[in-house]
């Protein structure tokens, strides 16, 4: 049996007795190697135009960023495969976002001086607010851009004392004392938008239901009010007489001092002083 493969020393012999046919050897061809493109990345100038390059959001691509960095073990930047995972901002860049706001300036308008900030917490007295976060990881999605911040002046909703009081006992701690303001966060809906309606269904449901009036809420005596009233006291009705008594015509008499004297000396706690003489 004779292998198909022949060995060194049998190809040797070939070539000397003139049986094995001479290969041709290929020459390379260096035109074609020469025509062989670098990467885009090293033949972009510095004062390109970045915008027009990366107009897009768009994966990372390493041929058209002309960046030195690296990501990982790897240093060939076509091998760095966290790059084409996570979100990139190369279409954001300062240049791009003033061509942008350059495009949409003709249809903005500008801020109406008259509308100043009281008059804004006038006609514009609900204040939303919510965050967006961006981090690098598996999903670019984030538990905390679901929750929703409302916050407005209870006087902007309710002028009734009633409403107001039974609106103040419903929202509990959310509201604040010093600034007349309430503060309602939602985070228990699994979408931004779904907690927004929620806190809007909340503001509604307790605006009716402190307008509503119930039959034992007749029942209430001044100790239950939140706020202690100066107005229709008993403080009030003293305040009252003492200043009567002093803008009366009624002169003062030996007793009158005598019984004023004694009083201010057990509100300031002073002993009466006996003479030896008395």
């Amino acid at each position: 049996l004779v292998p198909k493969e022949k060995t060194r020393a049998r190809k040797a012999l070939e070539k000397l007795i003139g049986r094995l046919a001479p290969q041709e050897r290929i020459r390379p061809d260096f035109e074609e190697i020469l025509a062989v493109r670098n990467p885009r990345s090293k033949e972009m100038i510095t004062d390109q135009d970045w915008p027009s390059i990366w107009p897009v959001a768009a994966s990372f691509r390493s041929s058209v960023v002309p960046l030195p960095v690296r990501m990982g073990y790897r240093r060939k930047p076509e091998k760095r495969i966290p790059f084409k995972t996570i979100p990139n901002f190369l279409h954001l860049t300062p240049a791009a976002i003033e061509r942008h706001c350059k495009a949409i300036k003709k249809f903005c308008t500008q801020w109406p001086q008259e509308m100043s900030s009281s008059l804004v917490d006038e006609y514009l007295p609900l204040i939303i607010s919510y965050s967006d976060f961006i981090h690098q990881g598996n999903s670019i999605r984030d538990n905390r851009c679901r929750i929703i911040t409302v916050m407005f002046k209870l006087n902007k909703l309710i002028t009734n004392e009633r409403a107001r009081e039974k609106f103040i006992r419903l929202i509990g701690n959310r509201y604040d004392g010093q600034t007349d303001s309430i503060t309602i966060v939602t985070d228990r809906c699994f979408t931004r938008k779904q907690n927004r309606s929620y806190a809007e269904y909340l503001i509604t449901a307790l605006f009716h239901e402190s307008l509503k009036v119930e039959p034992w809420e007749k029942l209430a005596d001044r100790k239950d009010a939140i706020e202690v009233k100066f107005e229709g006291s008993a403080a009030e009705k003293h305040v009252i007489e003492i200043i009567h008594q002093i803008t009366s015509k009624s002169k003062e008499t030996e007793d009158s001092v005598r019984e004023y004297g004694q009083e201010m000396r057990n509100l300031l706690g002073i002993p009466f002083l006996n003479h030896p003489g008395n």
